[in-house]
């Protein structure tokens, strides 16, 4: 089983699916996403390094960039529901300690960690205040999404990677396969976008 290098052979879809759900199983290279299958040692590390390759090639490009805000907000979203019905679930339940185990596990994967030493009731508590801190940091998110999407005139602009492809062919000529195309030529996809977009806002007077 392997599991891929970088941003030059990691599709942009498994990239974005890692992003927006927290599933490290997206990092097994021909892994489709139904064989039941174990997160590979040393994918969590090599994602770290995919995400920071990811940052320099987007190299203040805005259309990536948007397109990087848009998962970190569906990422965020995503986490405050899926915690909340865990922390909620733990304590309205009376657990057995092999399945609170597990409960914690999947807390963990959405980086909220449980201290032991604590109460179950306390540590509830303090992480529904961690959880409920973090609105503002998804309200923060959004705005900025906003922001950008008012100041570059995305108007349409998709709210799924088909979409995004999509607006990307249609501008670049690009022809754009997410399923199999890397990060590193969604990234220039994107760049190209962005310059015709900018030549025609120049020629438009814009």
């Amino acid at each position: 089983m392997h599991i891929y290098n970088g941003c030059h052979d990691l599709p942009i879809w498994n990239f974005h699916m890692i992003y927006t759900t927290n599933d490290f199983r997206y990092m097994v290279v021909g892994w489709d996403g139904y064989e039941n299958i174990k997160v590979p040692k040393g994918a969590n590390e090599q994602w770290d390094k995919i995400k920071n390759e990811w940052i320099k090639l987007i190299d203040n490009n805005v259309i990536a960039y948007y397109n990087q805000l848009l998962l970190e907000c569906i990422y965020l979203e995503t986490r405050y529901e899926v915690v909340g019905k865990l922390l909620a679930t733990i304590l309205d339940y009376n657990m057995k300690a092999d399945v609170l185990d597990k409960f914690k596990e999947s807390l963990a994967n959405w980086e909220y960690y449980w201290n032991d030493k604590n109460a179950k009731f306390v540590e509830v508590k303090r992480l529904y205040k961690q959880l409920k801190a973090s609105k503002n940091k998804i309200k923060i998110k959004i705005d900025e999404l906003k922001r950008l999407k008012e100041e570059n005139d995305f108007e349409g602009e998709g709210t799924t990677l088909e979409k995004q492809a999509i607006i990307i062919e249609s501008v670049s000529g690009v022809k754009i396969d997410i399923k199999k195309d890397s990060v590193t030529k969604w990234v220039e996809a994107c760049k190209l976008t962005e310059k015709i977009n900018e030549q025609r806002r120049k020629a438009n007077g814009k």
